[in-house]
């Protein structure tokens, strides 16, 4: 269905996953959400159907439900967690960071799952990187009311600069305590690589990423 692969994710042989592309047909019976850059987190049991009213992360124990998440520029992010058998999926643009759906789907884990970060794998795929992703300084200060942006954002002009989404991603998962080894990329920018629908390109579509328990 010419999906992307992560090696870190790859290794397990109880999941299926993919970061999708352009070219990539959408899984049958995928779940997707209805993503507002929200911090809501959504467990999927037997009795969920194949649409989620509003949310930017999904989390499931249950086998054959494929968790899917749409992106143009924001990070598809896909995580596994093999000790309790937990896959989710996230959606995790600018808006997500600064409203922490990172650190309450890792919340989440904990209380709902009793999942360990330190045991749980994240791979944080395709999105627009910190040389294509203008952004005004308005968003770094909401940004920083969760974590601090220090190196990950450059100024260019008085009230707007570069910011590297998928650095801010990354460091809000090492400070919720999941090891750095347990952190990969699918590192392709939407906008500057081709083979990827961009918003900040003009493309008014998504692609969709997918991971579910075999």
């Amino acid at each position: 269905m010419s999906y992307l692969k992560d090696g870190n994710l790859e290794q397990f042989s109880s999941i299926e996953h993919g970061f999708g592309t352009a070219s990539s047909l959408w899984p049958e019976d995928i779940i997707l959400m209805s993503q507002k850059h929200t911090n809501h987190v959504i467990i999927i049991e037997d009795g969920n159907g194949a649409y989620i009213p509003v949310a930017d992360a999904l989390l499931t124990s249950i086998p054959a439900k494929r968790l899917g998440v749409k992106t143009a520029d924001c990070l598809p992010i896909l995580l596994y967690n093999p000790r309790v058998k937990v896959a989710g999926a996230i959606h995790a643009g600018w808006r997500g960071l600064a409203n922490a759906i990172i650190l309450n789907t890792i919340d989440k884990l904990r209380t709902f799952y009793n999942a360990s970060p330190e045991n749980t794998y994240f791979s944080i795929g395709p999105g627009i990187c910190k040389n294509c992703y203008e952004v005004g300084t308005e968003v770094i200060d909401r940004i920083n009311s969760v974590i601090e942006v220090n190196g990950a954002f450059r100024q260019t002009a008085q009230h707007a600069g570069m910011l590297d989404t998928r650095a801010i991603a990354e460091r809000q998962i090492l400070s919720a305590g999941v090891p750095q080894s347990n952190i990969s990329h699918v590192n392709f920018c939407t906008r500057c690589s081709p083979g990827f629908h961009s918003h900040r390109a003009g493309s008014k579509e998504r692609q969709v990423s997918f991971i579910g328990i075999r």
